[in-house]
């Protein structure tokens, strides 16, 4: 199993292998010299290992809608994952004005937020967000399943635009040239 990286670590990277004899792939995304989805389990650090196939397709719908969409509601956070953080502070007795504010949230998140394609695996709870030439990458792994533990709890960063286009199409290629020909 050969580690393959595209990118630039201290920036913005992905580094991967494709498991043969299974359809998972090992994968590590690397946001100013961390790997975000590097987590600890049962005393072995490990990063996100399983089939991704859902997340891929997630990817590319990502980067190819790619458009100035802000957070849905004013709330205090510099990246998408803290806004989301304070947004969950929100409640109203108005039944209708409760629902319309999280349909709003939950409808944001689906084309920001990667972890509805996570299809089980222990993966990151990473947003993504088109903001001028950048795309705004924040996570908040505080509260995760019994056992895991990520390295990188939460914070954010702004990835040159086209380095970020650039590195995730090229991982997406790779993966489609390898699983799916």
């Amino acid at each position: 199993m050969q580690k393959k990286l595209i990118g630039d670590k201290c920036k913005f990277a992905i580094e991967y292998s494709f498991c043969e004899g299974s359809h998972d792939t090992e994968i590590a995304m690397y946001v100013d010299g961390v790997n975000i989805l590097a987590f600890d389990r049962n005393g072995e650090c490990l990063t996100t290992r399983w089939n991704i196939d859902e997340l891929a397709m997630w990817l590319r719908k990502f980067i190819d809608e790619m458009a100035e969409d802000p957070f849905p509601v004013e709330c205090e956070g510099q990246f998408a994952a803290q806004k989301d953080d304070k947004a969950r502070e929100f409640y109203t007795e108005d039944i209708d004005l409760f629902d319309e504010y999280y349909q709003k949230l939950y409808e944001w998140e689906l084309r920001h937020r990667w972890h509805s394609a996570s299809s089980g695996a222990i993966l990151a709870d990473v947003f993504f967000q088109s903001a001028g030439e950048y795309v705004e990458i924040s996570w908040d792994n505080r509260d995760v399943e019994n056992g895991v533990s990520f390295k990188s709890k939460s914070g954010g960063a702004k990835i040159p635009k086209e380095l970020f286009r650039t590195t995730v199409d090229s991982f997406l290629k790779q993966y489609a040239l390898f699983w799916f020909n």
